[in-house]
Order: C-alpha cells, then sequence, then structure tokens
C-alpha cells in the first residue's frame, strides 16, 4: 500500500515554466520555533468563528458537548459522515504521480475526464496566483504556462475545492473560505520549505489537507450549538485545535494519502499537544501552517509585526511574495 502511493516528483517539462506556478527552494531551512502560539491561534480562530475576545472561562455546555463528541470523531474517523470524503479523482491523481516517466499532457488527460474538475482547474489558472499576461482559454494553455509542478499543484487544489465547501450551518460556511486560503498558503510554505524535490509533493499535500480536521469540527459545532450559544472559552480552543490536528491526521490515513504525509498530520498533531517541535516535514508544516496563519490574521489587522518568530521569517516572506505581490 505505502509503495502504491509513493509519489515521485517529476522535472518540470522543457521549455515550459512559469514564474508564479514554480516553488523555489529555500537557501536554507529555518530552525524549528515552538508549533503552539495562543495568541496567533485566538486570532486565527477568532477570524473563523467571529469571536473578538477569548475569556479565560471554562468551556461552556456547547463547547463541552462539541469537544466530547470530537474526541468520539477522531477515535472514529471513518464511521462518521462529518469527515470529509476523500476526493474521488484523487487516487486516479496519486497513481499517475507514481509513474515517473508521467507527463503534464497525460496529467491533463485525467483532468479532461472531469467537467466539474476541468471547470475549477482553469477557474484557478486564471487567478491571480498562476494566471500570466493573458488570460488562459484552454487546458492546452494551461499545460504550457504552468508546467509539470504547477499543473500538479492545480489539479491538487481542484480536487480539493469540494472538500472546503459548506452551504449549511452557522460555523463552517463562514469559517471554510479562511481556511481555504490558508490551505493554499500553507501547502505553498511547505512545499517551499522541502529541500527534496522527490518529496516536495509530499508537502505540498500535507499543507492542503492540515485542515481537514478543523472543518470536520466546524461541522459538528453547527450540529450540536443551538442558535444563542456562543464560542468564547479560550480553554475550548486549547482542546479543539489539538483533536482536530489529530482528526486530519486520521483523515489523511483514511484517505490512504502517501506515508509521507500521514506521518507529517500525525508529527504536527503530536506537537500541538506536546507544546514541542516536530521534525523533518512536520517541521516544515508546523511553520508553513503558523506563517499562513499569521499572513491571514495580519491581513485583517488582528496581529503586529512584533509577531513574527525569527525562524519563520524566509518562508513568511515567501508566502507574501507569492500571494501578496
Amino acid at each position: 500500500m505505502i509503495t502504491r502511493f509513493r509519489i515521485i516528483f517529476v522535472a518540470l517539462i522543457v521549455g515550459i515554466s512559469s514564474v508564479n506556478a514554480q516553488v523555489p527552494a529555500p537557501a536554507q531551512a529555518p530552525a524549528p520555533a515552538p508549533v503552539a502560539d495562543p495568541a496567533l491561534d485566538q486570532c486565527f480562530a477568532g477570524l473563523l468563528l467571529k469571536v473578538d475576545h477569548w475569556e479565560d472561562t471554562p468551556p461552556n455546555e456547547a463547547e463541552r458537548d462539541a469537544l466530547k463528541r470530537l474526541a468520539a470523531l477522531v477515535a472514529q474517523p471513518q464511521v462518521d459522515a462529518l469527515v470529509p470524503r476523500r476526493p474521488t479523482a484523487l487516487p486516479r491523481l496519486l497513481g499517475l504521480m507514481q509513474d515517473e516517466n508521467a507527463s503534464a499532457r497525460e496529467l491533463a488527460a485525467l483532468v479532461a475526464q472531469d467537467p466539474a474538475l476541468l471547470g475549477e482547474v482553469m477557474r484557478l489558472a486564471n487567478s491571480v496566483q498562476y494566471r500570466g499576461e493573458r488570460r488562459v482559454e484552454s487546458l492546452e494553455q494551461a499545460v504550457m504556462m504552468l508546467g509539470q509542478w504547477g499543473l500538479r499543484q492545480l489539479v491538487t487544489r481542484a480536487l480539493m475545492t469540494p472538500v472546503f465547501s459548506a452551504r449549511q450551518g452557522r460555523f463552517a460556511p463562514q469559517a471554510n473560505p479562511r481556511l481555504w486560503d490558508e490551505a493554499a498558503r500553507c501547502a505553498h510554505g511547505c512545499a517551499w520549505l522541502n529541500p527534496q524535490p522527490e518529496t516536495r509533493f509530499d508537502a505540498y499535500l500535507a499543507g492542503m489537507v492540515v485542515d481537514t480536521g478543523l472543518i470536520a469540527a466546524l461541522r459538528l459545532m453547527d450540529q450540536v450549538f443551538p442558535a444563542t450559544a456562543q464560542a468564547g472559552s479560550r480553554r475550548f480552543l486549547a482542546e479543539l485545535l489539538p483533536l482536530a490536528a489529530r482528526l486530519s491526521a486520521g483523515i489523511a490515513r483514511q484517505w490512504q494519502l502517501p506515508e509521507a504525509v500521514v506521518a507529517a498530520l500525525s508529527a504536527h498533531a503530536e506537537a500541538r499537544s506536546a507544546s514541542a517541535p516536530a521534525a523533518g516535514l512536520g517541521a516544515q508544516l508546523d511553520t508553513a501552517l503558523r506563517c499562513a496563519r499569521l499572513l491571514m490574521v495580519r491581513g485583517c489587522g488582528q496581529v503586529d509585526a512584533q509577531a513574527l518568530a525569527p525562524a519563520d521569517a524566509p518562508c513568511l516572506q515567501e508566502l507574501e511574495r507569492a500571494f501578496c505581490a
């Protein structure tokens, strides 16, 4: 099973490249910073849940109920409809990337077989991050503009789009668009921090799925919170986020993602619970997620410039270059 999903990074097609689509490797990976940042957690969660101030109080009844049910979901994620389903084309994508001889055109052929996926790829190809001087009008143009690596990023994002969609409830619909933006930034940062071409896609995929557990937690809150109940306890948030991180690792395992991705998510979850830095790809994921969240809360005026740990500066600068230029 592990061999089956081993991802091989293939070099860009000769002569096909895009400055916006490529992910340049950092000159030197930063030393890990502490994974838990309560102030940043509270600012980011406040954006998601529209909480202006987290109180140092015990969780209220709705918060306690949500934590209890979330802990049960972590124990058995495969039996609950709240858990996001694996995108149907994801196994085909992983299988194609197992082939070191696979070309961008073969990947494009996979996209062309699914009208919904094709539409999402074209929408993203014309977004600010990917679009060049001219509008992309066809899949062939997207292939020429993006190259191998860029197209793989784009297809992965397109496949993951439905996971972040929510039309009903109070919490998930308002939070998921921000989580989607965070996932794009985290995936980019995690791949940028990874110095090994053969594992760079693992890093990108880990960043895209790191918040699947939080998506499930928001769906759960929509079920258990009465219309008049509000989230606002710091102690609730301090338990919610580590549980959501553990659930993300369980979902990745359930989706049969590459073992390196599962291991990185598990290390991230363990680091959140233990408040100690992870190692390897888990450490890169921690840094990328922290920088993605910091970039987003700064954009909303929630955190000042002094909140940046020195070790995070190179990654944050890369995210600013890729998403804020």
